[in-house]
């Protein structure tokens, strides 16, 4: 009888039942505790149920972990650890020895999220190939985020007044795009929970949600199926031997620099403009994640336009140095520190041992060297744009030669991707706006949380201008020839980010009539580039074209060549070639 009843539970359908049901009741629980504000005997209430899931979730786990061992003959170290720490949790819970408030419920919610992630972490990153294929599950992804986000914002305890739907559903497309607009005040309109929710949304969508579901199945299975290597691979661009170590290094990265970037952030901001050091590091942490998202959300009214951030320089630099490694891309930064460190170790090599070093003539790839080189020259335009065009302009309240170059370097790098506001952008010049709609348009670089058409495409429609009017039926640079397959995506990506942008302008002006057309434009750029610059029209924009702009930034970050490879993509290759014939241009 015991024997036949052990068999029972540890069958896998059982199993699988009982996890769905736990994280069915964990997700409840989450949003009972931070959609809606309890009251002291519902507070107590949640604490229990929170100690009853864990209990579950507890046998649960460890029957999932004795199956494993008597099927499998191994055993899985993240759920023994958890399982570890919430036996203690459960010891500590009943007699009162814990050290948390009675009805504090968060040390329960911590192992349930974890839980969570490791049931999470089981599923497959789609099965049907021909439904499923790279470009509609990324996109899908972002679907996915932007309809949770927007059912969490749209809960009592998110906001500090109901949100209509269409302003939840814009503040949470903005967020998870990483773009930077809202209809909202955010430091008025959300409250401490809403505003950990839209950091956690750019957060996730910075990094996009299929990197850190390959991440927690890496982890916590110890190893990732073969069908979601092939899927990382393509949607990251890397081989097959690497998906796994590339989205570790990505996750390890990413919180390790806004880590840091939070401490230097939390120093250089002055400790009279916060009620105590809690509101001061949750400043300095929402906004480092947000500068190396390229998300450009702030928890103040006015922005980084508030006179103790604006004259604050050191803080500006902080800024531009997380705004530019996040748009530089993950595939750039680690493949230049792999050139370092190899640099670095033939350098120690030589100091000890002496002999010649070892050159690494090729260790930083050609893609590298364009999306450096590019970026280079594009800061450097657009920080000498704004200091000509705006000099005795909007830079003229800043003193010294320092405060203005500052400024506008950090317009020059915030533009294209981040659309932090340090400028009244309604008082800035038309010429250096047209300039700024050109670095918009442009933006970051491939693999980053950046928007644009991406330096890369940018650097090879202009290397395919100088080769043309050479007379070359090839792109060369640096010793290298750009095959022609970069070239045709690059002209594609072209294309299609012109088409819309201009039916963008279009649909969006015929809609607001009284808003003069610059500010549109701007708009729609800063819209389509995820950027999040604005001329101060957010706000002052319909329903109907709130909703246009939705669409907007989903096209733009998730590409429209994008989500025209996951529709129409080849699944034959044919063999066949038709005679070729030129076209006549001019």
């Amino acid at each position: 009888m015991r024997r036949t009843l052990l068999r029972i539970v540890l069958r896998k359908e059982v199993l699988t039942t009982a996890r769905l049901t736990a994280v069915f009741f964990i997700f409840l629980l989450f949003l009972s505790e931070f959609g809606f504000q309890a009251s002291a005997g519902s507070a107590h209430l949640l604490e229990g149920l929170g100690f009853t899931l864990v209990c579950f979730s507890a046998i649960v786990t460890g029957a999932g972990l004795l199956r494993t061992v008597l099927v499998h003959d191994r055993i899985r170290r993240a759920e023994a650890i958890w399982l570890a720490g919430a036996l203690v949790l459960i010891v500590l819970g009943p007699t009162g020895l814990h050290p948390w408030a009675p009805e504090a419920n968060w040390p329960y919610l911590s192992f349930l999220m974890a839980f969570a992630l490791i049931e999470l972490s089981r599923l497959e990153l789609g099965r049907n190939t021909r439904l499923f294929n790279p470009a509609l599950l990324f996109a899908a992804g972002f679907v996915f985020m932007i309809a949770l986000g927007t059912a969490f914002l749209m809960l009592p305890n998110a906001a500090t007044r109901p949100l209509r739907f269409v302003d939840a559903l814009f503040t949470a497309t903005s967020a998870v795009c990483v773009t930077g607009l809202s209809t909202i005040d955010v430091s008025a309109g959300l409250t401490r929970s809403g505003q950990w929710l839209l950091l956690l949304l750019f957060q996730f969508g910075g990094l996009g949600i299929m990197t850190f579901t390959s991440f927690f199945a890496f982890f916590f299975k110890g190893r990732g199926s073969l069908e979601e290597q092939l899927r990382i691979r393509d949607i990251a661009q890397t081989t097959l031997g690497s998906a796994r170590s590339f989205v570790v290094k990505v996750i390890a990265f990413s919180l390790g620099i806004e880590a840091l970037g939070t401490v230097f952030c939390y120093l250089q901001l002055p400790a009279t403009a916060f009620v105590d050091n809690g509101e001061r590091l949750f400043f300095a942490l929402f906004h480092s994640v947000s500068a190396f998202m390229n998300a450009g959300f702030s928890t103040w009214p006015a922005g980084l336009y508030t006179d103790s951030l604006r004259f604050n320089y050191p803080f500006q630099w902080t800024l531009i140095v997380l705004i530019v490694a996040g748009g530089l891309g993950f595939g750039i930064i680690f493949n230049f520190t792999r050139y370092l460190r190899s640099w670095v170790v033939e350098r120690v090599r030589y100091w000890l041992q002496g002999g010649a070093c070892q050159r690494f003539p090729r260790v930083i790839t050609i893609s590298s060297r364009l999306v450096l080189v590019t970026s280079a020259i594009l800061l450097v335009a657009g920080t000498f744009a704004f200091l000509v065009g705006e000099w005795d302009r909007t830079l003229a309240e800043h003193r010294t030669w320092f405060g203005r170059f500052t400024i506008a370097f950090f317009t020059s790098a915030t533009s294209r991707t981040a659309g932090f506001n340090v400028v009244d952008w309604s008082a800035v010049s038309v010429p250096v706006v047209m300039v700024v709609l050109l670095l918009m348009y442009v933006g970051g670089s491939p693999g980053s949380a950046a928007g644009g058409i991406k330096t890369s495409t940018f650097a090879i429609a202009t290397l395919n201008i100088f080769s043309t009017a050479r007379g070359r039926d090839r792109i060369e640079f640096l010793g290298r020839e750009i095959s022609s397959l970069s070239v045709r995506r690059a002209f594609a990506t072209i294309v299609f980010s012109l088409i819309t942008l201009g039916l963008s302008v279009a649909v969006v002006a015929s809609l607001e009539p009284r808003i003069p057309l610059l500010p549109l434009a701007f708009e729609c750029f800063s819209a389509y580039s995820t950027v999040g610059q604005s001329m101060g029209i957010t706000a002052q924009l319909g329903d109907p074209t709130r909703y246009v702009m939705v669409v907007i930034m989903f096209v733009g970050r998730v590409s429209a060549l994008t989500l025209l490879v996951g529709v129409l993509r080849q699944v034959t290759v044919t063999s066949y070639r038709y005679p070729k014939e030129d076209i006549q241009i001019n």
